[in-house]
Parts: C-alpha cells; sequence; structure tokens
C-alpha cells in the first residue's frame, strides 16, 4: 500500500497499525473501546518526506486531501483567520471523510504564553481548539506537519485533538538506497554501488537525495555520459547534508 515511499518501514508500521486499520475498520476497535484517531502530527527536519506521507496516507485511506499553509488563514480583518478557520472546517465536513493537512502547523497555533504572541492570536488558537475537538466525529482526520514542535500550543498537543505524534528523520540506509534507486531509475546509468552511495549519503533528507541525484545527471550530462557511482559521490562531497550540520551545531 505504500508504493513510492522508500524505506521508512517502522514509520509505516506504526501508521498502519495506530491510522489506517482504525479508520478503515472502526468497528473492531470500537469493540475494545479504542478510539479512532482524532488528529497526527508529523514532526521532524525539513525535507523528509512529511507532505508526500500525507498525500499518501489520504489516498490509502480514501479520504478528500486539503492541503493548508499558514497564508491560507491569514486576513486582514479583526476575527477574519477565526472565520476561515471555522469555514475550513465546516467544508471538510461537507466532503468527509476528509484530511485537513497543516503544512508549518507551528506558525497558525503557536504557544499562547510570552509576549510574543498577541491577543488576535490566542483567539485564534482557541478557535482552532473549538473546531479540533473530536473532529473525527464528523469524519475529519486532522494531520499537522511541523519542523518545530516545541512551538506549538501544548493544548494543541493533548489526546482528543492529536493523539498520535509521529518523528520523521532523514532517510535510514535502507531507505537511501531505494530513494537512490527511485530517483536515477530512466536515467543513463551504469556501475552504480548503492551501497557506497547509500553509506556516503547518511544524514542527508529525502529531498536532498533527490538533489544529488540531479546533480549528478548534470554533471553526466556536461560530459556527455552516462551517470556512474563518482558523480553520485562528487555531488555529495560538494553538498554536504543541512541535518548534520544542525546535529554538529
Amino acid at each position: 500500500i505504500w508504493n513510492g515511499v522508500a524505506g521508512m518501514r517502522n514509520l509505516k508500521a506504526i501508521l498502519e497499525r495506530d491510522v489506517i486499520l482504525p479508520l478503515q475498520e472502526p468497528e473492531i476497535y470500537e469493540t475494545y473501546r479504542l478510539s479512532i484517531p482524532n488528529g497526527i502530527l508529523l514532526y521532524g527536519p525539513p525535507g523528509c518526506g512529511k507532505t508526500y506521507i500525507a498525500r499518501k496516507l489520504a489516498k490509502i485511506l480514501d479520504f478528500s486531501f486539503r492541503e493548508i499553509k499558514p497564508g491560507d488563514l491569514s486576513s486582514i480583518y479583526v476575527h477574519g483567520t477565526q472565520g476561515l478557520i471555522a469555514k475550513l472546517f465546516n467544508e471538510a465536513r461537507d466532503n468527509s471523510p476528509c484530511m485537513l493537512f497543516f503544512d508549518e502547523l507551528d506558525a497558525m497555533v503557536p504557544k499562547r504564553s510570552g509576549n510574543s504572541v498577541g491577543h488576535h492570536y490566542a483567539s485564534e488558537v482557541n478557535e482552532f481548539l473549538t473546531q479540533l475537538n473530536e473532529c473525527s466525529k464528523d469524519g475529519i482526520l486532522m494531520v499537522g506537519a511541523t519542523n518545530l514542535i516545541e512551538r506549538i500550543d501544548p493544548a494543541v498537543l493533548r489526546p482528543g485533538r492529536i493523539d498520535k505524534k509521529f518523528l520523521v528523520t532523514p532517510p535510514d540506509y535502507e531507505a537511501r538506497v531505494e530513494l537512490l534507486k527511485l530517483y536515477i531509475q530512466d536515467r543513463p546509468q551504469e556501475k552504480i554501488d548503492w551501497h557506497q552511495c547509500a553509506l556516503e549519503l547518511e544524514n542527508y533528507t529525502c529531498a536532498e537525495i533527490e538533489f544529488i541525484v540531479n546533480e549528478a545527471a548534470r554533471n553526466a550530462l556536461e560530459q556527455e555520459r552516462k551517470i556512474i557511482n563518482g558523480d553520485i559521490l562528487h555531488a555529495a562531497v560538494n553538498n554536504p547534508p543541512a541535518f548534520a550540520e544542525n546535529v554538529e551545531q
């Protein structure tokens, strides 16, 4: 069911157990008095495939999909954002079952404590909480994505609102091999050592690995030959992973 999603074996297994099966077979879970998920959060470094996973999850569940970015809920009018939030959830109810995917959730529901968050933000977070409460009963699955989980208001992360939190990290060795093969397929190539390349790409995100393969292809094109192992290794040396730099700091 995860065609096109390389690696991430543990994450996919957990999503199947905690999200997909409860939503596909709710009667069984109700027998054991286990609630179906109301909301989930995908968090971790940028470029690791959180948006792609959310889209794939909606397809597996056969839910309609709506992606919301911070700018989609901004308004120049007083309490305008609150109205947009209410409208968004009402439209989702009309199109249920529906997945509402909030990208950069931390920017939409920041912590309400401290001087940096004004009264209008607090009102918007309150409206979001009101709509989020038990939205699963209306056929809505809320999925949030963030690189900065610590900036999200704690009330949003409570059970009954966001029930499950999944860390999405840079791909492991197995996933890196799969990603390399996925990104390089249908391109002229020869003598690629997948093992060596995957080892060299430790800590690279999915997006960074795709960039490396594109750089390798560009180098091969300029020299009018097939992509070889050295093209990938050379591109990796010249483009270190951002995640590794953050870890070292």
